[in-house]
């Protein structure tokens, strides 16, 4: 549905959809329940994707907000839990919260996902935006099967005071859920009963703030539960950590009571099975001694079509394939490459070498079952963000049967973090080095890119903001690549930070999905 029939919702959707009363409005008197992605948020199956919730002027142009809503199998009301991304101006409905939502799936509960006003400046207007959020999926909460009077807002980092602000003002709210919260000057007292989730070892936002407002005297109850080491955003945390979500089903259960009964996730094999999808296409396993999955996004073609794919960053030690690299699935999709968002596994339980390992596995893995999958095996990419752009680079330098790479915001040299060696630094997480003599400097050569380009290589494509640490890696593998001969690209987002997730809702530096569907395009073309 376009902006313009939108906006003949627009007055009663403001009225009406943006208010905090906790009466129930007909559907008569909201924007409709119209998912303007067929395939909803390419993370969850079944979910009705980029549904408008609000239209609010902005600077006197009408701005559409929407969501995404998953609605479990079944003509059963359960309750929901309204998702608010964090990011601080940055983000949306899609970052920084594919693990909460998979998690919240699998528990049965149904959820939305916002998007949001993200001016810092308007902070006020965000909070309205969720209490418009809030009225719209009361207004629809038949037809998205949702117990209306068993609504819970969860908001993880700069989205959790948002949330808290939001529950001040309307007191038909069941619960609220912070997560890695941000608990800021402008954060409300609580409202309804609350959990908070913290990393004991948030470095920005100490956990004393957490438990100060978590043990300030009121009537409503509060729980707070402690992730021993964990630093921030949620997203970062690693699998260790991850009990974290156990519990917080739990706390989910004793307030809002019960989802559905979902069945068991089950990994999907594919050894004897005829072509696999179209669609979305979750936990496909490549690697069973290991346990390791992909998810895929297969296109409906008649035709063999490219593919990527996808590896998640997060400092080879935290994340998973619904995790950082979240923004590229849309576009990837919505231009006709498939996609394969891997897992690989972490650090500390394994050295790098180990990673590496998994991703040439899970490309021969594609390429094995090609023609399962609908795809050209000569047509497929790698990309890499981060740590994994690091990763995706090194086989840039030893695959040449790929038809391109790219890498966003990857390491390039690990030699400059051997200056200092710590228990932390790189040179002893990923390959147990504690000093730097002949042997240590030759293992990190053999896994810094940078020492390894050559004129034949596949295309790169190099992605960095010049806001961040690893800008000056992105230009030294630049000249190194132009002194080799290589075919390759610079492409650079003026003052952006790292982390394409920190990127989203920014339309300074959302013209990378382009770039990078344009380049996937061009290598894969001439195959």
């Amino acid at each position: 549905m376009g902006v313009a029939v939108l906006l003949a919702f627009s007055t009663v959707a403001l009225s009406h959809c943006s208010t905090a009363a906790p009466q129930h409005r007909s559907t008569a008197e909201c924007l409709p329940l119209a998912p303007r992605s067929p395939h909803g948020n390419y993370l969850i199956p079944g979910t009705k994707g980029d549904i408008v919730y609000r239209i609010a002027e902005r600077g006197g142009t009408p701005a559409a907000l929407a969501l995404d809503a998953y609605r479990q199998p079944g003509g059963t009301r359960h309750p929901a839990v309204i998702v608010v991304h964090g990011g601080n101006g940055a983000g949306g409905r899609v970052s920084f919260v594919g693990q909460l939502l998979e998690t919240l799936t699998a528990a049965g509960y149904q959820w939305v996902s916002i998007d949001y006003t993200l001016d810092p400046g308007t902070s006020d207007v965000a909070v309205a935006d969720v209490q418009a959020a809030v009225a719209f999926v009361r207004c629809h909460a038949g037809e998205l099967a949702i117990d209306a009077e068993r609504i819970a807002l969860l908001g993880e980092d700069s989205g959790g005071d948002l949330v808290t602000r939001a529950a001040a003002r309307d007191d038909a709210l069941k619960a609220v859920v912070l997560a890695g919260a941000a608990f800021g000057p402008a954060v409300s007292p609580r409202s309804a009963p609350a959990l908070v989730i913290h990393g004991a070892a948030d470095e920005d936002v100490p956990i004393a703030r957490a438990e100060a407002w978590c043990s300030t005297r009121s009537a409503v109850a509060c729980d707070l539960i402690s992730v021993a080491g964990a630093s921030h955003r949620v997203e970062n945390w690693y699998p260790s950590q991850w009990s974290y979500k156990p519990q917080l089903i739990a706390w989910l259960r004793r307030i809002l009571g019960p989802g559905a009964t979902p069945a068991p996730a089950a990994a999907t094999r594919i050894d004897n099975a005829s072509r696999v999808g179209p669609g979305l296409v979750k936990n496909i396993t490549y690697d069973e001694a290991h346990k390791l999955t992909l998810d895929a996004w297969l296109p409906d073609v008649a035709e063999a079509s490219a593919a990527a794919v996808l590896v998640h960053g997060g400092g080879w030690e935290a994340g998973d394939k619904v995790t950082y690299i979240t923004p590229l699935f849309a576009p990837l999709a919505r231009a006709g490459i498939a996609w394969f968002s891997i897992d690989y596994r972490l650090t500390p339980e394994v050295r790098h070498p180990d990673q590496m390992r998994d991703l040439r596995k899970a490309v021969a893995f594609v390429r094995q079952h090609a023609d399962r999958f609908r795809i050209d095996p000569a047509r497929l990419v790698v990309i890499g963000e981060s740590a994994s752009g690091q990763m995706a680079a090194l086989l840039a330098t030893e695959d040449s049967r790929l038809a391109g790479v790219v890498s966003f915001y990857g390491v390039y040299d690990f030699l400059p973090f051997a200056a200092t060696l710590t228990a932390r630094s790189l040179p002893a997480r990923l390959f147990g080095i504690r000093a730097l003599d002949a042997s240590a400097e030759s293992l990190l050569r053999r896994y810094s890119p940078i020492f390894h380009v050559r004129r034949e290589m596949p295309p790169l494509l190099l992605l960095h903001g010049t806001a961040e640490e690893l800008w000056k890696q992105g230009q030294a593998m630049d000249r190194a690549l132009t002194a080799a001969g290589a075919r390759h690209e610079l492409y650079a987002l003026e003052g952006a930070p790292h982390g394409m997730e920190n990127w989203e809702g920014r339309r300074e530096w959302a013209a990378y999905k382009d770039k990078v569907v344009s380049f996937v395009r061009d290598v894969t073309r001439s195959h």
